[in-house]
């Protein structure tokens, strides 16, 4: 009878020894601001974030669908007292979120100039509630991958003139066309409406190619753009890679975000061992990829250079 009960005690122990980790996590609650739904970034974040079985993470998700009445409206209305860090995309969710929230820790991702936006100091001190991971690539960057499959002096931008990050880059864009030797066809849209409006300017200058820089508008709107300048055969290349795997831009320079997620996590992990956002330095991945879409190559009768395919993740679709 005494062995019975020493193994039934034995048995008990193990049993509530097993499940302590469990009733000893610590709750963290976690707002999500996004800005055109989700993205690889999001996926990216949670699933880092779900690897650490010290927090019991929730993630509530805000989306306004790129409408700034309704992230003013989502702003407004959250209680930052409830979260332990708050997960922001963009520049603009950043900048709307800046106004308000002083003290919780505000952790973006693909912000491609924050420095630039005024949303850090510096990339080594924030200077505020803020840190984060930006998808930067440097506007010489897209040329000279672009100069590597083809000669370039008649050079397009497609752009939304009310987004932070897209005018940044048209500055940048600007200020290289001594130094590379083009010319700037600076086009500006602001809705899906006025798109082929957009497109047919840059068919009538008669440009080289055409760049789709960090936009969630260009982005959203890459089943409509891209289509169009692929009919008249203007290769275009894009910061946002994803726009080359699904919608058949011509290439793709830019990090995976999925890291970039990944590495914005780790940012929210160091805040909750303790670490003040303005201490924590704002990064860009080290490593980006180029993507070329062959498909979409033989489409405007362009040929790539067997180097630039030796370092390129290659889509046949």
């Amino acid at each position: 009878m005494k062995s019975k009960l020493c193994v039934l005690l034995i048995t008990c122990v193990l049993a509530a020894a097993c499940a302590a980790p469990a009733w000893s996590r610590e709750k963290v609650n976690i707002a999500m601001v996004l800005w055109r739904g989700t993205t690889d970034s999001e996926k990216g974040f949670q699933t880092k974030l779900k690897e650490f079985v010290k927090y019991d993470f929730t993630f509530t998700v805000f989306d306004p669908n790129q409408d700034r009445k309704e992230l003013i409206r989502i702003v407004n209305s959250l209680e930052p007292r409830k979260y332990a860090a708050i997960y922001a995309f963009g520049t603009t969710v950043v900048q709307e979120l800046q106004k308000k929230i002083k003290d919780t820790p505000i952790v973006f991702t693909a912000v491609s100039r924050p420095v630039e936006a005024r949303l850090v100091k510096s990339w080594e001190h924030s200077d505020n509630n803020v840190t984060g991971v930006s998808n930067t690539v440097p506007m010489k960057s897209l040329i000279n991958t672009l100069n590597q499959v083809l000669h370039v002096s008649r050079l397009g931008l497609l752009y939304n003139p009310n987004e932070p990050n897209a005018v940044i880059q048209r500055g940048e864009l600007e200020q290289l066309q001594k130094e590379l030797h083009f010319v700037a066809f600076l086009t500006p849209v602001e809705s899906r409406e006025r798109v082929t409006e957009a497109i047919q300017k840059l068919v009538a200058a008669k440009v080289d190619a055409v760049i789709l820089p960090s936009d969630s508008m260009i982005s959203n709107n890459a089943g409509i753009i891209i289509p169009m300048l692929n009919k008249h055969k203007i290769p275009s290349i894009t910061s946002i890679t994803e726009m080359a795997v699904e919608h058949d831009a011509f290439l793709g320079l830019g990090p995976d975000y999925f890291e970039l997620g990944k590495s914005c996590a780790n940012k929210v992990l160091a805040i909750l061992n303790g670490e003040k956002p303005t201490n924590i330095p704002t990064s860009r991945l080290d490593r980006l990829y180029v993507v070329v879409n062959l498909k979409t190559a033989k489409e405007i009768g362009v040929k790539v250079p067997v180097q630039v395919l030796r370092i390129a993740q290659v889509i046949r679709q």
